[in-house]
């Protein structure tokens, strides 16, 4: 039984042939009356048993008995059922290839204007078609189609039936774009990546030259082959963050901005700080950043980019006018904070930056903010947004950051939000929103991906320096100083000596926690915009509960613990507990087994000492040691309780630590880079012998590198915080 694929007419023909001498196929026709005896008996006793298995045989009208021609509904029941039935009951059969796999509609935009490459705002004329694999079909053919009972296309050599409701929804997204004859650049791209005109299955492709088609070639053809030691960076960058810096090579080439959207841990400032060095910008970059990580910044490059100068603007001495303008001039790098752009937005307008980079972007996901309308007015060749969390709290939050990067390139944020949110509840349309900006407008990577999940080491540390409130700074000078009067108007002895000095460090370290931590007295009981630790605490919990993640919080202080428990209860809406050593061991027992069992965002708060060991607390991946002790194993059994046999994920631990205090010379402590003795003077044996004006230089407050979060910081950041 053959089929033969249809003529010009649409008519398909069916034959049925017999085996003949020497391999030949007769006509069924023909082996009746020909051909010897067996061969005749053989034929006419199996037609009829044909005839009633395919009744268009019966039919009158063909040339010959066995051949009969099919319509296109006849001819897919033939290669669809009828000729399995045939072959299990012993026929050969011989149809064209099929296939069975559903064609999703596409639509294809095609730029019909050879000289349309100009730039993203320039009209060109465009068609519409609907695609099905390899199928281009007009409206009025998709029409035909729609009228046949089981309409075929013939893709990419094999006949696929096609859906009815497919041709429904193809012919209604050609009729609603219809009377588009004319598209911007940036129309064009909108329509590729979804966030243009009502949805359609398979997304619309672009076809013909255009501005728009150019760019997704580019992007698609991204370097999966990237240079891991680019010029100008000291290091060796990962395989995913060197895939980022020639994304960001495809986005400067592209003249647009974008957002890197790299997980929490992945290493977004190395990334970046590539880019810049090997850039040879003729023109200073700027990066705005929340205070708590302006001297990660600067450390950072340091370390990878040594070659780069850098200018750290920030803070109640830094300069203004005419000297402001001569230190950028002079620099490759500016890191300042939001609160001091926003205070600054004059002077910084000013400035032809090369590229300006917000890190922590989410700050800007209220559009309407002072912060998000100031630094919209920032001069930038490209801008660029840096978050491991681009969407919080709905699609508004990536609008916003997408429309900072590139004004009016996404569309106005109703109808992307109304566009992306078409596909399913909030979380399945955020991630269908990332996908469809991914590699293009966004690049997203996460720890979750296997491939970069083999590429990261078991842990990964990272230090974080953090403000100082007004507050906090008055409240240490005062404990300095009284212990320096105290210290020289006592005659205790050499070791009385020495415990007032560890006692008035224990202070000091509280008061880098935070005023409460302290003042045990202070009628102020509220703990919000008081602390730059607690402020960068919530940064760091808010883009783990974003990935769905856990989190433990070890402070040497439990009284502050349990404070710093109820406050994160109120301020996140999740149970978060204390665990210290004045609890029953059945308790304890108790909250271990609900976090380790527990499943989505989650924290717990320890104490140093009780939590520190013992425990086995791997639901975490996150550790924040928000306040820092001497004996670095004390700490290293703190994050063993995450970092340990059963762990599946990379554990990031983030130490909190207060630049320019006491805080930041325990680090120096811990990291065995002094002993505490030698924190000022190599050859004192004792902290009892110091004296009043090595006490100061020993525990005071070093100006040059304490980070001071002003009152509009805080603010901002009081502000940012609230609305999470």
């Amino acid at each position: 039984v053959q089929l033969d694929e249809p003529d010009e007419s649409g008519a398909w023909q069916l034959k049925v042939l017999s085996p003949g001498p020497e391999r030949s196929l007769d006509p069924v026709e023909v082996a009746m009356v020909s051909g010897s005896n067996t061969r005749r008996t053989e034929v006419k006793g199996q037609y009829p048993r044909l005839e009633r298995m395919v009744p268009a045989l019966l039919r009158p009208g063909g040339r010959r008995r066995g051949e009969v021609l099919l319509d296109q509904d006849e001819a897919w029941d033939l290669m669809s059922s009828t000729g399995p039935a045939l072959e299990a009951a012993g026929f050969e059969v011989r149809v064209p290839a099929l296939s069975r796999r559903r064609q999703v509609a596409q639509l294809r935009l095609t730029a019909e204007d050879a000289e349309s490459v100009v730039g993203a705002q320039q009209l060109t004329a465009v068609s519409w078609s609907a695609v099905f694999g390899e199928v281009e079909l007009s409206a009025a053919e998709i029409q035909r189609l729609a009228m046949q009972a089981k309409p075929l296309v013939q893709s990419r050599g094999k006949w696929v039936a096609l859906d009815h409701a497919d041709l429904a929804e193809a012919a209604a997204a050609l009729a609603e774009r219809a009377d588009t004859t004319e598209l911007t650049g940036a129309e064009m791209l909108r329509h590729a990546l979804g966030l243009e005109g009502g949805g359609i299955s398979g997304g619309v492709t672009l076809a013909g030259t255009s501005w728009a088609s150019d760019l997704l070639r580019a992007a698609a053809s991204v370097d999966s082959e990237p240079v891991l030691q680019p010029d100008g960076f000291l290091g060796e960058l990962r395989s995913y963050q060197g895939e980022a810096v020639e994304w960001l090579n495809f986005l400067d080439e592209a003249g647009l901005g974008g957002c890197l959207a790299l997980d929490m841990g992945l290493g977004k400032t190395p990334t970046v700080l590539a880019r810049i060095a090997s850039n040879n910008q003729a023109s200073p970059s700027l990066v705005v950043a929340p205070p708590a990580v302006v001297g990660n910044w600067a450390a950072e490059a340091r370390r990878f980019t040594p070659t780069l100068k850098i200018l750290v603007h920030h803070g109640p001495s830094r300069s203004n006018g005419a000297e402001l303008q001569s230190r950028i001039r002079g620099a490759d790098l500016v890191i300042t904070t939001y609160g001091t752009a926003v205070r600054d937005i004059e002077e910084l307008a000013r400035v032809e930056w090369d590229r300006a980079v917000l890190d922590e972007a989410q700050v800007i996901k209220n559009h309407r903010s002072a912060t998000a309308k100031e630094l919209r007015r920032l001069n930038a060749r490209t801008r660029l947004a840096l978050t491991g969390t681009p969407i919080e709290n709905g699609l508004g939050d990536l609008w916003a950051i997408m429309d900072f990067c590139n004004p009016g390139l996404v569309g106005g944020r109703t109808s992307f939000i109304n566009q992306l949110s078409e596909v399913g509840d909030a979380a399945v349309a955020a991630e269908s929103a990332l996908l469809a900006l991914n590699g293009v407008l966004v690049f997203r990577r996460t720890k979750s991906e296997p491939l970069i999940a083999a590429e990261l080491p078991d842990r990964i540390d990272e230090l974080a320096h953090c403000t100082m409130t007004p507050e906090q700074i008055g409240l240490y000078q005062a404990v300095l100083d009284k212990l320096v009067r105290d210290t020289a108007d006592s005659e205790q002895n050499t070791t009385q000596q020495k415990g007032v000095v560890l006692a008035a460090i224990t202070a000091l370290k509280q008061i880098c926690n935070h005023p409460l931590n302290y003042d045990k007295e202070d009628p102020n009981l509220d703990l919000e915009g008081r602390s730059g630790k607690l402020t960068r605490l919530n940064e760091i919990i808010d883009a783990v509960f974003a990935a769905d993640e856990r989190i433990l919080i070890f402070t040497h202080f439990a009284t502050w613990g349990e404070k710093l428990a109820t406050y994160l209860t109120q301020r996140t809406g999740t149970p978060i507990e204390c665990y210290h050593g004045g609890l029953a061991r059945g308790t304890r027992d108790r909250l271990v087994e609900t976090f380790q069992n527990g499943e989505g965002a989650g924290a717990m708060v320890l104490s140093l000492k009780a939590g520190g060991t013992g425990l086995n607390l791997t639901a975490a991946s996150h550790v924040v040691l928000y306040d820092r002790w001497w004996n670095p194993a004390v700490e290293d059994q703190a994050r063993d309780r995450v970092w340990r046999i059963g762990q599946t994920k990379t554990v990031i631990c983030h130490r909190l630590v207060c630049p320019g205090t006491v805080d930041e010379r325990v680090e120096e402590v811990v990291q065995g880079k002094r002993r505490i003795a030698d924190m000022v003077l190599p050859k004192s044996s004792s902290l009892g012998d110091l004296d009043a004006d090595q006490l100061k230089a020993a525990l005071g407050i070093d100006a040059e590198s304490l980070l001071t979060a002003e009152p509009d910081d805080v603010l901002d950041e009081h502000l940012s915080g609230a609305s999470q």
